[in-house]
């Protein structure tokens, strides 16, 4: 079996039961909003529920990399992997990867059936076609995004333990980096060089399709994306700082990390 897919079958395996847990707390919140919907008599509360199920998959990735990972510190395995540590974290983000599509598309199913439960929520009359697909993307992005950052703290956690100064204060150490990182990202975002950076380089969304409005009952709810702007340059350094993440995470992985 090719190295790769013989850890990909493994994270999988490894992953299975909390996906099992995702599907569970997917259904258990549809029960919960066909509840209130009935309990308040408005049909709108199941879609709205279903749109949060679906803006909660932004916290994926990091959720299920923490799971992934919290199994190394149980079973030491990479300490004696003889395989590039980009295939032993490459094959836990494509795990990951496959059961986020899964869980999308349940949730998209979930929707659907909603959809034809109660035809008359005016919450599906508002939303455009292509507005689920940018979200989904934006979503898919910036989970993978936040997961990468989890990966790459957690790794340096752990390989403060090979610092005898650092070793019994890693908690404080790993605070003071991320303090410093927001610290120094903070400066960066305000100074007057890159704001124009990103200026040169927007786009603008005020489009119609990415209109969304719905009201419940006397209750509003807005969201509402048309006067947002996306930048090029922000993106490509959002691009650029992911990769760097996990090329920096598979060499502390490389490194052996006892956890």
């Amino acid at each position: 079996m090719n190295p790769f897919r013989g850890l990909l079958v493994k994270e999988l395996k490894i992953l299975k039961s909390h996906f099992y847990g995702v599907i569970v707390t997917l259904l258990f919140t549809v029960l919960i909003g066909l509840a209130l919907s009935h309990y308040f008599n408005e049909v709108n509360i199941l879609p709205a529920f279903l749109f949060a199920l679906f803006f909660a998959h932004i916290l994926f990735y990091p959720i299920f990399i923490l799971f992934s990972l919290s199994m190394e510190t149980k079973t030491q395995g990479w300490l004696h992997n003889p395989n590039p540590g980009s295939y032993l974290l490459m094959s836990k983000l494509v795990a990951i990867s496959v059961y986020f599509v899964m869980s999308i598309v349940i949730t998209i199913f979930l929707a659907i059936g909603s959809y034809f439960y109660n035809p008359g929520a005016s919450f599906y009359d508002n939303i455009p076609v292509v507005l689920p697909v940018f979200l989904l993307l934006s979503i898919t992005c910036s989970s993978l995004y936040f997961g990468l950052w989890f990966c790459f703290y957690w790794f340096v956690y752990y390989s403060l333990k090979n610092v005898p100064i650092l070793g019994r204060v890693r908690p404080i150490f790993l605070f003071v980096i991320v303090v410093v990182q927001m610290f120094i990202s903070g400066l960066i975002g305000e100074s007057d060089w890159y704001k124009q950076l990103i200026h040169m380089s927007e786009l603008d969304l005020n489009i119609d399709w990415l209109h969304f409005n719905f009201f419940v009952q006397s209750e509003g709810f807005t969201f509402n994306m048309a006067d947002s702007t996306i930048s090029i340059v922000e993106i490509l350094l959002y691009l650029f700082t992911a990769i760097l993440l996990f090329i920096t995470s598979t060499w502390l992985l490389e490194k052996k990390v006892e956890v």
